[in-house]
């Protein structure tokens, strides 16, 4: 693969990583030979997204003109995937294959054809995608890990930088790790305001001034968390060590088990975070201790 421009490239999958992908890599002037989708409409509605040539049905023999295949698809289905383009015999050792899995190493998915190809690697975009359109145009500055052999390591960087992305170089050891933590920090948040939509719901809020209310909120407590820190970025009655405001949080939670354990869980780490402030600003210790106890901490 020449070291002196951008690799033509072919992107496996119809779905929203897919299509921000290859979007993203054709605006960023990287040639794409197109993208290939096992059920015809799919791949056209990626295609005509991302601006790229469709595929469907059987692989496309323009994979032999292709340097990088990127396997954007279901994580379990990526080493059959795989499987399937190495039997064509349309892959070989002046292709490089990346996949776009957080949780796998490109050895536990792609170890298998590794001896077929020329490299393999992992490139997985650190940022929440439900909607291609949207994300192939905002992956600049977007974080991707990046992890492989020499050869996937490098052809995956050269693609990052293209898009003007930032990359975060992994062991493969650290792949489930950075992948938990990404869950923690993008899914799980998810999860954390449908549970506060539910005590709101609880209290006779619609869902609709829910969202209204608590969607910005969330979006305060990042661009602080951005801006400071976690531990300067906290705020709120675990951060002024008031424990007589917590114990109504846990009676308003009463009988709603679900959503007490959630609170508990965040709250204790709350609590954590809390206890590494200092000085003249720092909550009250006493107040930390006995939210503690309310805790079951």
């Amino acid at each position: 693969m020449s070291t002196a421009r951008n690799p033509t490239t072919f992107v496996v999958g119809a779905g929203p990583v897919a299509t921000a992908l290859a979007g993203a890599l054709r605006l960023a002037g990287v040639p794409v030979l197109g993208l290939w989708g096992r059920t015809p409409s799919a791949a056209r509605a990626a295609s005509s997204i991302a601006g790229v040539a469709a595929f469907s049905s059987a692989p496309p023999d323009i994979l032999l003109e292709s340097e990088v295949v990127i396997l954007a698809v279901r994580d379990n289905a990526i080493s059959d995937v795989a499987t399937t383009l190495v039997g064509t015999g349309l892959l070989g050792k002046r292709h490089v294959l990346l996949h776009c899995a957080g949780a796998a190493a490109a050895e536990q998915v792609l170890g298998h054809v590794k001896g077929t190809v020329g490299g393999i690697g992992t490139l997985h975009p650190l940022q929440a995608i439900a909607d291609g359109r949207t994300a192939m145009r905002a992956l600049k500055g977007t974080v991707f890990g990046i992890e492989g052999d020499d050869v996937g390591r490098r052809a995956a960087t050269r693609l990052v930088a293209a898009m003007g992305g930032i990359v975060l170089g992994l062991d493969s050891s650290q792949m489930a790790s950075y992948h938990a933590a990404a869950a923690l920090a993008s899914n799980y948040i998810v999860s954390a305001i449908d549970a506060a939509a539910q005590v709101l719901a609880g209290a006779g809020v619609s869902p609709q001034q829910a969202a209204q209310a608590l969607v910005p909120l969330a979006q305060g407590a990042l661009a602080n968390v951005h801006a400071k820190g976690t531990t300067d970025g906290l705020t709120g009655p675990v951060r002024r060590g008031d424990a007589d405001t917590i114990q109504r949080h846990l009676d308003a939670l009463q009988g709603k088990q679900d959503l007490v354990e959630i609170y508990r869980a965040l709250a204790r780490r709350a609590v954590e975070i809390a206890t590494r402030i200092d000085g003249p600003d720092a909550p009250d210790r006493k107040g930390l201790d006995a939210i503690r106890k309310l805790l079951g901490s």
